[in-house]
Order: C-alpha cells, then structure tokens, then sequence
C-alpha cells in the first residue's frame, strides 16, 4: 500500500492545506496517523476521485 503526505494529497487534488484539514475533521477523506505524521492512502484517495468524478458534458462547441 502506498501512503501519501498531506502536501502530496494537496498537490494531487489541487487543495489548499485548509481545504485538506476540512475534509480530515469532516470525515471525508479517511487518514492513518503513522509515527507521528497524518497519512492518506493511495487507494482511499482513488476510490473517493471516482466515487464524485463527474465529467462535464460535451457541447459541441468550441
């Protein structure tokens, strides 16, 4: 399993460290607290990106 640090989750997701803290004290996004550090897994944060992916129709228009 690979775990990843909060600045890599915020780099991945495109969050601010703040929006990452909300989604940890709101239970949206599960963490492991691992020697002292707060960890996301790898997996946890792909089974949530395709849980609420929703794509943007296509228009036609360019």
């Amino acid at each position: 399993e690979v775990y990843l640090s909060s600045e890599e989750v915020c780099s991945h997701l495109r969050l601010s460290t703040r929006t990452l803290q909300e989604y940890k004290n709101a239970r949206i996004l599960p963490f492991y607290k691992i020697g002292g550090k707060i960890l996301y897994k790898q997996s946890d944060i792909q089974t949530i990106l395709e849980r609420h992916y929703n794509p943007i129709p296509q228009t036609g228009k360019l």
